[in-house]
């Protein structure tokens, strides 16, 4: 069963806004929706269907079955990966993907927080001119606008109460490209191998063609993220970033609907500005995009995956581990290698690399460091690699997407080499003051930033070597204060953060507090004012908005 819609007019209610300029009367909804061929959705979150007075057993059953599968929340129109941008202060969800009679009787989706944070009305785009539509339909009656792709949100940005949504994620389609030229290019200018991707491709499927075609695309570690969204605004980090830099450095060309409703193609040629927005902008600030070109990569001989399992024989030992552990990590990434890590309660680290093309040489000279610390007092660890035969099988054997149905607020910073080897042990300090919060390395990996000017996205990508972060997650249940009281703490842990690695230090804008005191500054740092005019140029009006995002008309506090 797909997500539940309601395309009759029955269920279009007008909705409350922030400052609309006047309520559409139900005979203007109606005529709207006749105009997008009915694709107008009273949308809601996803556990609507298993509370009174909407209860359905047979819908109810299929959200109990599917609760935190990737897959089936990126196909709802209310679903969002972290139930936190989806439930807002409501309770409309069912706790552990389970349901009770009491559930069933308690009318939690009703009600002035019934909705949560899940758009009011949300227009299911099939093509450009559903979107061109209900761009030009918002800015005319003054509706607080949302752009959502797979809901695969960190900082709330595809979310709010009483908006009005564009869902670009049925947009689907891939072109490749033996030889491509940005559209107003030079003469001269050299045609690169590139696929074209619409909005609602996710990576999973991009991965798996791009095999059969013998080529890499620089993506992300997670499966259904979307691929040509929010992802690529705020830059995209990859395990391809050490050769080819990030998702953004690959951008050749996109295709958007303007804030004026116009669909255009913004590529270096034709509008140099407004691309260097897109790439690394952030969030929906820019325009609804409706297809991305990237250049592509030939495939290598072969995935090198190295890892490291570490576990401390006694709780003091913890804080030795992690303090070796920053300081390894310029060691590595030197050596070429990208990844991940996650820390144990405690009680150990987890790490996990990629190379293209490695090779037993490479591995022991870079991961030299990895060796020694299975010798520290206290710590049991195994250190090795195994070779896999494409990018291919490394995605079946390893691609997630962790955090699902959760309430996950990370806390980040990219961190640099000079931090990481000589202020180790005030970041092992941190975690120590924060010990309800799970530490972690989102990505780690010197980024080929050879492009680094041309794109938005924070200076600090140019000499940094992982992003590390403090994770808070908490139960559904948990009373209103309580929830309040931890995303203050992520106000502490950034404030802390900036200590630590300096008022000029950054972040990756997509795994970011949502609640970043400091946002302008550790999202764009110096490049906000230039971000600021193109915003001014492109959108006059302020109709793209979003939680921290440039021009910064919506700045949700705890």
């Amino acid at each position: 069963m797909g997500h539940i819609v309601f395309y009759s007019l029955f269920y279009l209610l007008p909705f409350t806004l922030a400052s609309p300029k006047r309520h559409p009367p139900p005979a203007t909804w109606a005529s709207f929706n006749n105009s997008i061929s009915g694709r107008l959705i009273s949308s809601h979150p996803t556990a609507y269907p298993c509370h009174t007075p909407n209860f359905n057993q047979e819908a109810c059953s299929e959200v109990t079955k599917n609760w935190s599968d990737s897959f089936w929340r990126t196909d709802q129109v209310g679903g969002y990966s972290a139930i936190l941008w989806e439930a807002g202060d409501g309770a409309c969800w069912i706790d552990g993907g389970n349901t009770t009679v009491a559930d069933r009787k308690s009318g939690r989706c009703e009600g002035r927080d019934g909705n949560g944070l899940v758009a009011d009305y949300t227009v299911d785009a099939r093509n450009v001119g559903d979107i061109q539509k209900a761009v030009v339909f918002a800015d005319r009656w003054g509706l607080d606008l949302r752009v959502k792709n797979t809901g695969h949100d960190h900082l709330g940005r595809s979310s709010g109460k009483g908006t009005f949504a564009i869902w670009t994620h049925n947009l689907k389609g891939r072109k490749w490209h033996d030889g491509f030229l940005p559209k107003g290019a030079p003469k001269g200018t050299l045609s690169l191998p590139a696929v074209t991707l619409q909005a609602g491709e996710q990576w999973f499927d991009v991965y798996k063609d791009a095999t059969t075609q013998k080529r890499i695309v620089v993506g992300g570690s997670a499966r259904t993220v979307g691929a040509a969204g929010g992802y690529l605004t705020g830059g995209g980090h990859s395990a391809w970033s050490n050769s080819y830099g990030l998702a953004v450095d690959n951008l050749l060309e996109v295709t958007l609907i303007t804030a004026q409703g116009k669909h255009k193609t913004i590529n270096a040629y034709n509008d140099p500005e407004h691309f260097y927005a897109i790439r690394g902008g952030g969030g929906s600030s820019w325009g609804v995009i409706t297809s991305a070109t990237y250049k592509t990569h030939p495939e290598p001989s072969h995935i090198q995956v190295a890892f490291a399992q570490f576990n401390v024989t006694k709780p003091e030992a913890f804080r030795g581990l992690l303090m070796s552990t920053f300081r390894t990590l310029p060691s590595v990434t030197d050596g070429g290698y990208t990844g991940y890590g996650t820390t144990y309660g405690g009680f150990g680290v987890g790490l996990i690399f990629i190379k293209p093309n490695g090779t037993n040489e490479s591995f022991v000279e870079a991961f030299q460091p990895l060796f020694k610390m299975t010798e520290l007092a206290g710590v049991q660890g195994a250190v090795g690699a195994v070779d896999f035969p494409s990018w291919d099988e490394y995605t079946k054997a390893f691609l997630q997407d962790p955090n699902i149905a959760t309430n996950v607020i990370d806390t980040s910073r990219l961190l640099t080499k000079e931090v990481l080897e000589g202020k180790a042990d005030e970041l092992v300090r941190l975690t120590g003051e924060f010990p309800e919060f799970h530490a972690g390395f989102n990505f780690i990996g010197k980024v080929n930033s050879a492009g680094r000017d041309d794109t938005a996205v924070h200076e600090a990508w140019k000499t940094s070597r992982a992003i590390f972060s403090l994770g808070i997650d908490w139960p559904n249940d948990t009373p209103t204060e309580e929830k309040k009281r931890l995303k203050r703490r992520t106000q502490e842990v950034s404030r802390r953060f900036t200590e630590i690695v300096g008022k000029e230090g950054g972040t990756y804008v997509n795994e970011a507090n949502p609640f970043e005191p400091d946002w302008k500054q550790v999202f764009w740092g110096g490049k906000y004012d230039r971000l600021l005019r193109i915003k001014k140029r492109v959108d006059p009006k302020g109709l793209f908005r979003c939680n921290r995002c440039v021009g910064g008309e919506v700045v949700w506090e705890p």
